[in-house]
C-alpha cells in the first residue's frame, strides 16, 4: 500500500458540481468512476439504485472475476468490467453505468469509467471494487509484467543480438550450467538500494549469450546480456575456475523498478541464469535458482563509517539522498588543528547534527567534537575537545544529543566506569557508578533510543578498550527520579569466548553483540575484540540473563567463501528506523550493518597487515524483531554497494538524517529561506488563520511520513496508503483540518458506513443506536 494523491479526482468533482459543463454524465464516458482509480466518482447518495417507491438493489455481481492482465513492452493492458444488480423485487439488470469503480493499489493502473488500464512498469495483485450507494462488490486483479530487456552496458564491440529470447529454445545440458555466486539465496534488500550487483560464473567458454530471469506470479522480467566485468576490475586469482569467466551485471533503473516496485512487501523473486551460444540452435545451461525479497519500506538515514581509503577517515552516505549514490569524506586527520595520525572510532547524535570521534586509536583517548550543520569537510578545522585531555575511546549519544556516554580504560586512566559528557563541549559530567573497575573496566557503550538503557561490555580480563578479553554484556537502566540503577548482566561471560560490542535495536527491546572464540586459553589475539576472525553476530532480549541466539543467516558466507565459517562479522550497528515488514500490516523490519571479511561475490576485501590478514567491507541484513527469542530473526546479508571496495571499512554508525550545509532537522523551524534535511519536509503548524512560514516557528521540519493504514489518523501531510481516502471525521469530506481518518473504499464488519462509506461484499449498512450506521451480516 502506497501514498496517493487525490488532486485529479477533486478537480473532476469540482468541475461536475460547477454546472459549467455539458455533454455526458460526469464521472466517465459511461457514467461511472473517475480517472484516479474510481474513488472520487459519484457516491450513489445511499439510494442503492431505487427511487422512493421503487425496488432497491439487494446485491451486486462483478465480472470478470480474478482477471490476469499481462503487460508486455510499453503497451498498457486493459480490462472492461460489468456489474449486475439483483433488486428487491427479484429482477436483475446491468447497473454498470451506476457504479463507481476503484482499485486499491493505484500503482497498478487507473479506471476510466468501467475500463481499467494498467501500468506498464509496476505489477502486482490488488482488489477492484465497484460501488453503488452503500452496496459494493470486489474481485482480485493481477497485473503481471512480462518484460524483456537487452542489456546495453556490455562491451561495445559485442552487442546483444536481435531477438535474443528466441535463442534459448534448445535442450538443457548440465555441462553448460552457469552459477550464481552473489547475492546469497534468501537475501532481502530495501527497494531503494538500486545497485544490487548480480555475479555469476559463465560455465564453459562456448556460452556467449545469457538470460537472467526474475520471476514469480506477477513478474517475468528477462534480461539478455553478454558476460562482462566492470571497467578496471579483475577477479582475484583463483576466483574463476579455469575455462570459465566471471560476470557482473548491475540492473539499470528501468529493470530495478520493474522488480523492486512490483515486489516490495510481496512474494520472493526467483532468479535463474540461462546460457547458450549465439546460433540459436545450441543447447542451454540453467543455473540453480536463488530467491530475492524486496522490503516493503525504503531505508532512510545517514551512514557514517571508518575507512582506510585515501588515508584513514570517516565517510558518510545518505540513504534519503538523490543523484549518483556515492559515499563522501566527512572527517580526516587533516581536519584536526592538532597534528594527529588518524581519526577512527566515532559516534553520531541521533538527529545527525553532532559527531564525536577519537584520534590515534588505543592509549590516546582524545576527542574531536563537531557540529555537522556548520562543518565544511573540505576546509574545516576543529580543535581537540577539552584542550586535548584524554576522555574516551568509544562513545554513544543519548536520544536528544545533549550528552554522550564514553569509556576510557587505557594508559593514564583513573576511571574505569561509564562516563557522561556534555554534548556541546565534551566536558566530563560524572560517572555511572558500579559499571567498571580497573580489573573489569566498562567498554563499548550503547545508549538506547528511548534513553532508558545503556548496554556495555564488561571486560572479564582487562586490556585496552580496543583489545580486551572474556567480556560479558551488561546494562544499566535509568531511575525515574534520575540517575541509574545497579548494572544487570544480559549475557554472561563464558570461558574461551569474548562477548563485546553490544548494539541496542531501535525499539529498545533487544540487542545484538559480537562473540568470538579463542583458539586456546582466554586471552588469544584472535579473541580480543579487534577484527577477530571468528567474530559472529548474536541477539538477546534486553533483560537480565537473556538467552542469546545466533544470527545464523546474517553470519553465513556466500558461494565464493566455500564453507569458510570465520568471516570476521563484527561491529554491528542499527539503522535508526523501525519499518513495516513483509508479513502483514503489523509486522516489523529492522536493518543491521556490520563489517565482514567474507567475499563479495567475485570481489574480495583487500589484504591487511596486523592481527587479521583480511580487511573488511560493510554488509547489511534485515532482521525481523518479532522473531527474537523464538529463532534466528535475520535474513542473509548483502554488501553495501556505495563503499570503496579497494579499502577496509569498519564501524558503520547511523544517524536519522544527513546534516550538511545548515539543513534543519526534526522539529526545527523552517521557511522558504531554510531547507529541511533529506527525509524531512517543511510543515505548517495548524493555525487559524495560517501563519506564513517566514514567521519564526510557524513551520517546522517533520519526517516524511510512512503512509497511514485503515482507520489510522491522517492529514494533508500524513497521507493514507493506496486505496484509502483521508476523510474529515466531522464532515466526511476530503481532509482539510487536523481530525481525519484513513477510510477504506468499503467498510468491514462493525465498521462505520453510509454516505462516503459503502459496506464490503455481502454486508449491509444497518442503522444503530445514536444514528450511527455500521456494516452487519445480511441475515434476511
Amino acid at each position: 500500500m502506497w501514498k496517493k494523491t487525490w488532486l485529479i479526482g477533486i478537480l473532476m468533482a469540482a468541475t461536475a458540481l460547477s454546472g459549467c459543463s455539458c455533454g455526458p454524465t460526469p464521472g466517465g464516458p459511461d457514467g461511472g468512476g473517475s480517472t484516479d482509480g474510481g474513488l472520487n466518482g459519484p457516491d450513489g447518495g445511499g439510494t442503492d439504485g431505487g427511487g422512493d417507491d421503487g425496488p432497491t438493489i439487494g446485491s451486486l455481481v462483478i465480472s470478470p472475476t480474478k482477471p490476469l492482465l499481462t503487460v508486455t513492452g510499453s503497451t498498457s493492458a486493459s480490462q472492461k468490467f460489468t456489474v449486475m444488480g439483483t433488486y428487491s423485487d427479484g429482477h436483475t439488470e446491468d447497473v454498470t453505468s451506476k457504479a463507481t469503480f476503484s482499485i486499491d493499489d493505484t500503482r497498478l493502473g487507473l479506471f476510466l469509467g468501467s475500463n481499467f488500464n494498467s501500468s506498464t512498469t509496476v505489477g502486482g495483485t490488488s482488489f477492484v471494487r465497484a460501488r453503488i450507494g452503500t452496496k459494493s462488490v470486489s474481485t482480485d486483479i493481477t497485473v503481471k509484467l512480462d518484460q524483456k530487456v537487452s542489456d546495453t552496458s556490455g562491451p561495445s564491440g559485442s552487442p546483444v543480438p536481435p531477438n535474443p529470447d528466441g535463442r534459448f529454445g534448445g535442450a538443457v545440458d548440465v555441462a553448460l550450467k552457469p552459477q550464481i555466486v552473489y547475492p546469497n539465496h534468501g537475501v532481502m534488500v530495501p527497494p531503494n538500494l538500486g545497485q544490487l550487483e548480480i555475479h555469476f560464473l559463465s560455465g564453459p567458454s562456448t556460452n556467449t549469450l545469457f538470460e537472467l530471469q526474475f520471476s514469480n506470479t506477477i513478474t517475468d522480467v528477462r534480461v539478455y546480456l553478454r558476460c562482462y566485468l566492470p571497467s578496471g576490475f579483475t577477479p582475484p586469482t583463483g576466483a574463476v575456475p579455469s575455462g570459465q569467466r566471471g560476470c557482473i551485471y548491475t540492473p539499470e533503473d528501468k529493470v530495478w523498478k520493474f522488480l523492486a516496485e512490483s515486489n516490495r512487501g510481496g512474494q520472493p523473486v526467483r532468479l535463474i541464469v540461462r546460457s547458450t551460444d549465439d546460433s540459436g540452435a545450441g543447447k542451454v545451461g540453467v543455473s540453480d535458482p536463488i530467491s530475492i525479497q524486496f522490503a516493503r519500506a525504503e531505508i532512510k538515514g545517514a551512514l557514517y563509517y571508518w575507512t582506510t581509503s585515501g588515508g584513514t577517515g570517516v565517510m558518510r552516505y545518505d540513504f534519503a539522498g538523490t543523484g549518483t549514490p556515492s559515499a563522501t569524506p566527512v572527517l580526516r586527520a587533516g581536519n584536526i588543528n592538532t597534528s594527529v595520525s588518524c581519526v577512527g572510532c566515532h559516534a553520531l547524535s541521533r538527529n545527525g547534527k553532532k559527531l564525536v570521534a577519537e584520534v590515534n586509536g588505543q592509549n590516546d583517548g582524545r576527542l574531536a567534537l563537531i557540529d555537522l550543520s556548520a562543518f565544511d569537510s573540505t576546509t574545516g578545522k576543529v580543535d581537540l575537545a577539552q584542550s586535548g585531555t584524554k576522555l574516551s575511546n568509544f562513545e554513544s549519544w543519548n536520544p536528544d544529543g545533549t550528552k554522550f556516554v564514553g569509556t576510557y580504560a587505557d594508559s593514564g586512566s583513573s576511571r574505569y566506569t561509564l562516563k557522561l559528557f556534555n554534548g556541546d563541549t565534551a566536558a566530563y559530567e560524572g560517572e555511572i557508578t558500579g559499571t567498571g573497575t580497573s580489573t573489569n573496566p566498562a567498554n563499548h557503550p550503547d545508549w538506547s533510543a528511548d534513553g532508558q538503557k545503556i548496554a556495555y561490555m564488561s571486560m572479564g580480563l582487562a586490556g585496552t578498550n580496543q583489545r580486551s578479553f572474556k567480556g560479558a554484556i551488561k546494562m544499566v537502566t535509568a531511575k525515574t527520579e534520575g540517575g541509574w540503577n545497579e548494572p544487570v548482566t544480559v549475557v554472561s561471560s563464558l570461558g574461551g569466548r569474548n562477548r563485546y560490542y553490544p548494539a541496542i535495536a531501535p525499539d529498545s527491546s533487544f540487542l545484538v553483540f559480537n562473540e568470538s572464540t579463542c583458539p586456546s586459553g582466554e586471552s588469544h589475539t584472535d579473541c580480543n575484540g579487534d577484527t577477530d576472525p571468528t567474530a559472529k553476530l548474536w541477539a538477546a532480549k534486553l533483560e537480565a540473563n537473556a538467552t542469546p541466539v545466533e544470527l545464523a543467516n546474517a553470519n553465513k558466507g556466500g558461494v565464493m567463501d566455500k564453507g569458510q565459517a570465520n568471516l570476521t562479522n563484527s561491529y554491528p550497528k542499527w539503522s535508526p528506523f523501525v519499518t513495516r515488514g513483509n508479513n502483514g500490516d503489523t509486522s516489523r523490519l529492522m536493518w543491521v550493518t556490520f563489517s565482514s571479511s567474507r567475499k563479495y561475490g567475485l570481489r574480495q576485501p583487500v589484504t591487511a597487515s596486523g592481527e587479521n590478514s583480511w580487511g573488511t567491507l560493510l554488509w547489511m541484513a534485515a532482521v525481523d524483531p518479532d522473531k527474537v527469542g523464538t529463532g534466528d530473526p535475520s535474513y542473509t546479508a548483502f554488501a553495501l554497494p556505495f563503499q570503496d571496495i579497494n579499502t577496509s571499512n569498519h564501524i558503520a554508525q547511523w544517524a536519522s538524517y544527513f546534516v550538511s550545509n545548515g539543513c534543519r532537522t526534526d522539529q526545527e523551524s523552517c521557511s522558504t529561506g531554510s531547507t529541511c534535511c533529506n527525509g524531512l519536509q517543511c510543515v505548517q503548524k495548524n493555525q487559524d488563520p495560517p501563519i506564513p512560514c517566514e514567521v519564526d516557528g510557524a513551520c517546522v521540519c517533520e519526517a516524511i511520513p510512512v503512509c497511514k493504514l485503515s482507520f489510522e489518523a491522517c492529514s494533508t501531510v500524513a497521507p493514507c496508503c493506496e486505496g484509502l481516502r483521508c476523510l474529515d471525521n466531522t464532515t466526511g469530506a476530503d481532509c482539510a483540518g487536523g481530525s481525519c481518518t484513513c477510510t477504506p473504499p468499503c467498510s468491514g464488519f462493525g465498521q462505520a458506513c453510509g454516505g462516503a462509506s459503502a459496506c464490503c461484499d455481502g454486508l449491509l449498512c444497518v442503522a444503530g443506536a445514536g444514528g450511527r450506521s455500521t456494516c452487519q451480516p445480511d441475515i434476511r
